[in-house]
């Protein structure tokens, strides 16, 4: 199993090593890993090193199944911002060559393999949880979508593998095999894996403590058939515990005038929010261990939020310390 860790190619990031690769490297190794992921944005930067590069993260639209399944229903005037950021393209046509630009850019840098979030939301939704798609349709739409986009390529099959991520919002969860085998059997191609994240599994549940959120992932992934296991290949390793945030903050209307704000000035209130939702932080308690057990997954990826470089440092050195403590208590 190699350790990675996950950096963006943005300015915000690269500044906390001088704006160099290869210090990046040196900060990688000693983090004693093996590589990073990368989350990439529109364009592609040939400075960077394909040998660092294990895995690539490719942008979350969080709208883009309303796009995909109902164009007509995009205002044609939209906000070139929201355009860009949340439907994802102007036209589903677009997004499929938008998709493929971003499949190939990953090809380009090396990656093992390319992240996609299966989910979609309203931005509304993001406080009342009544949402526009249920799970299936969502799960189905992405799987035309995805189709559509390996049909461009020999043998229609992607030029790098696509691992599906899950969220806690409508689409994949890993919370039902039912789920799973709806949308795998789907799909027209093989070159996919499944990417675990499990403070995004933990978001899914009213999670208040970590040993409570370790119990519900395993329980989980006890749920899920031995081939979906197989095809975790790698897991995005992090714990959050925000049952009580959630419960405080959502499951409610949004706040007064919400509608009528700009979409920067939609996603600037609730991106804060999102981020102590999903806290993003490391494990603590040995018992973590279990989950990697379970799945033996080729990546490990210490994806972790911070503020600093001092502070990513701290949180990857404890997660790993924790990995090597032995387990001491069993949970009950």
């Amino acid at each position: 199993m190699k350790e990675i860790i996950n950096i963006s190619g943005y300015s915000v990031d690269l500044e906390r090593y001088n704006n160099s690769w290869e210090e990046v490297r040196r900060f990688v190794k000693d983090m004693e890993c093996s590589g990073v992921e990368l989350l990439m944005g529109g364009e592609y930067d040939e400075t960077i090193p394909r040998d660092l590069i294990s895995s690539v993260h490719l942008p979350g639209w969080l709208g883009w199944v309303r796009l995909w399944r109902e164009p007509e229903s995009v205002p044609a005037k939209c906000d070139p911002f929201k355009q860009a950021y949340y439907y994802g393209a102007a036209t589903p046509d677009t997004l499929i060559r938008t998709f493929c630009d971003n499949l190939e850019k990953a090809g380009k840098l090396g990656a093992v393999y390319a992240v996609f979030h299966i989910t979609h939301i309203e931005l509304d939704e993001f406080f009342t949880r009544n949402h526009r798609y249920s799970y299936h349709e969502v799960l189905s739409s992405a799987a035309s979508f995805l189709n559509a986009v390996c049909r461009n390529y020999p043998g229609g099959e992607p030029p790098v593998t696509i691992g599906f991520e899950n969220l806690w919002w409508p689409g994949l969860t890993f919370l039902s095999q039912a789920e799973v085998d709806f949308f795998t059997e789907q799909l027209e191609f093989n070159n996919w894996i499944f990417v675990l994240d499990t403070g995004h599994m933990m978001n899914a549940g009213d999670i208040r403590t970590e040993q409570d959120g370790i119990v519900y992932v395993i329980s989980a992934l006890d749920g899920l058939s031995e081939r979906t296991i197989r095809r975790i290949r790698s897991v995005h390793f992090q714990c959050s515990t925000s049952g009580a945030y959630q419960r405080e903050h959502f499951f409610r209307e949004p706040p007064s005038g919400f509608s009528s704000l700009s979409y920067g000035d939609q996603i600037s209130l609730l991106m804060p929010m999102v981020a102590k939702l999903d806290e993003h932080r490391p494990f603590s308690d040995p018992w973590c261990k279990k989950i990697i057990e379970i799945i033996n997954p080729d990546y490990l990826v210490h994806e972790f939020t911070s503020r600093s470089r001092d502070e990513f440092q701290e949180k990857i050195m404890a997660q790993k310390n924790t990995l090597k403590r032995s387990i001491e208590v069993t949970i009950p």
